[in-house]
């Protein structure tokens, strides 16, 4: 049985995963676009280098396992240099270390040195497993020194078949996590929907509140931050049931308490990134109304509020629109304050929309 036994397919890379499994190399880099499901191969990978039950990765609790990733919008040299240490212990309990850096581009320039000086010298029992979305960010010294693994993103189709949504797969564009969160998750849904209706009422309304829609958003990131802090908290308190030892009991308190704040950390930008993705859709389907082509229409459900936005804006006001939202979500990958940036998307709409002469 493959070690990556019911993942949705990423032939190419479960190739040379599978292939480096027979006899790994010291360092590999698995990059692509967000949703290809880069962290759920990097987690199998792991376990199958680890000779472990999946599940042993997946809530890092192997101790032959060391994660590094992002405090904040980057990895500091604090966690590189832990990492450094680390590589000098020998393996606990397995024939090898497997060290996973998740969201390598958010390297620092002093991390990634910190970091080249590991590829360079690394033990024989040592495998570095990097994980990005942007690989192109990432320092020329480093990538030189990994075994690239690369990713696709999901067609729709295969999107549909591990959803059964076909709104959810094509509203994902792409992203696995995405398509699976709308699919099952209804406040994933109901976020969905907010977004489309303030994409809309920022797009018709004169009497819109860009202030009052900046904020609505940052509530639900919030609110997808604390959700994800939740579900690692019962993963705690399950944990905790079999632990008898006060230290040990600490001990896990403290480990879970670190995650619980990284995955906060990280939904909530991922939901900040989704919010602005999700007003991008509603301008990308205004502008295929408006031209004519309603079968590259993405959120078919909004077909109501479509059109009266495509007869009071025409093309130009959605093509503009589109430009304005893309410079928004470039500046949200360069650790811009997010509440400036989000209230600052909906004054910008709103500014063009009142400038754009009504059919134009």
């Amino acid at each position: 049985m493959s070690a990556f036994e019911g993942l949705p397919e990423q032939p190419r890379a479960q190739r040379l995963l599978e292939a480096a499994l027979a006899a790994p190399a010291h360092a590999y880099l698995l990059s692509g676009p967000a949703g290809a499901g880069k962290r759920r191969y990097a987690d199998r990978f792991a376990a199958a280098l680890l000779d472990c039950p999946p599940h042993r990765i997946e809530t890092r609790t192997h101790p032959d396992l060391f994660v590094l990733e992002p405090e904040g919008q980057g990895i500091l040299i604090e966690g590189a240099r832990r990492l450094r240490r680390d590589l000098h212990l020998r393996p606990f309990e397995a024939h090898r270390r497997v060290y996973l850096i998740l969201d390598a581009h958010l390297l620092r320039d002093e991390s990634a040195n910190a970091l080249l000086k590991s590829l360079e010298d690394p033990p024989e029992y040592g495998v570095l497993v990097l994980v990005s979305d942007h690989a192109e960010r990432m320092l020329p010294t480093i990538r030189s020194r990994l075994q690239a693994i690369e990713f696709r993103r999901y067609p729709t189709a295969v999107l549909e078949a591990a959803t059964g949504d076909p709104l959810a797969a094509r509203a994902a564009l792409g992203d696995l996590a995405r398509a699976t969160s709308l699919a099952t998750d209804p406040a994933a849904a109901g976020r969905r929907r907010l977004y489309l209706e303030l994409a809309e009422g920022v797009s018709t309304d004169s009497t819109f509140d860009p202030s009052r829609a900046g904020a609505l958003i940052m509530e639900a990131s919030n609110q997808r931050a604390k959700a994800e802090s939740e579900l690692v908290a019962g993963e705690r308190d399950a944990r905790l049931e079999s632990v008898d030892d006060p230290k040990d009991e600490k001990a896990l308190r403290k480990r879970y308490e670190d995650r619980a704040k990284r995955e906060a950390r990280r939904a909530e930008w991922d939901e900040l990134r989704l919010a602005v993705d999700t007003i991008a859709l509603w301008y990308h389907d205004m502008l295929a109304a408006a031209l004519g082509a309603g079968e590259a229409v993405v959120n078919a459900d909004t077909a109501g509020g479509l059109a009266a936005a495509t007869s009071r804006g025409g093309a130009g006001h959605a093509a503009r629109a589109l430009d304005t939202v893309g410079d928004v979500r470039r500046s949200l990958e360069l650790n811009v304050h997010p509440v400036l940036a989000i209230e600052a998307l909906f004054h910008r709409l709103a500014e063009l929309r009142e400038s754009t002469p009504q059919g134009v």
